[in-house]
């Protein structure tokens, strides 16, 4: 018996098509999966930062209702806007009193209160007062607001500030319209 050859009869033109199709299926998988390969890789990295958010926003969470606690309670800080009145000269000697009530509300003491009434003539309408109070900063703080609360404080002209071994001393000068 002859042993048959095996022999393809495939034309050129077939075999250069093939050839086109092959390398075009593999330019076609290689266009498709390389950007998707790197937008996975971007996705990872925005769902790390994504679940660190969240953690981050879970940790703060607590902190930041304490915050708004704490905001919600100072709100009573807030420097009030009065009409501004005139303090009546029958009541000039109760000016250390109303001062010291505003010092110990703040949580300050007042060690004086001398109103200038050198300055004070019949006609004036202003007097200064000396004022020395002794605290801490958050307290003066506090103290500015609620003499920003009486009507009849006028503008402070004077404030300064001394360090003592166991706590501040405040000097202020405070103009009270007086009528």
């Amino acid at each position: 018996m002859d042993k048959q050859k095996l022999t393809f009869n495939i034309p050129r033109q077939s075999l250069i098509c093939i050839g086109l199709c092959l390398v075009g299926i593999l330019i076609f998988l290689v266009a498709g999966f390389l950007p998707a390969s790197r937008t996975m890789a971007e996705l990872e990295v925005k769902k790390a930062t994504a679940q660190y958010k969240i953690e981050e926003q879970k940790t703060l969470t607590p902190l930041f209702h304490a915050f708004r606690e704490i905001e919600g309670r100072k709100a009573s800080e807030i420097l009030p806007m009065l009409a501004k009145t005139k303090l009546p000269r029958t009541q000039i000697d109760t000016l250390s009193l109303q001062l010291n009530a505003a010092a110990q509300v703040s949580g300050m003491s007042l060690i004086s209160a001398n109103p200038n009434l050198k300055d004070m003539t019949s006609g004036a309408q202003f007097l200064p007062v000396s004022v020395v109070l002794r605290g801490d900063f958050a307290q003066f703080r506090k103290l500015l607001i609620n003499l920003g609360g009486l009507s009849y404080v006028e503008h402070i002209e004077e404030i300064s500030i001394r360090m003592k071994p166991d706590s501040r001393e405040y000097k202020l000068t405070i103009w009270i319209a007086v009528g």
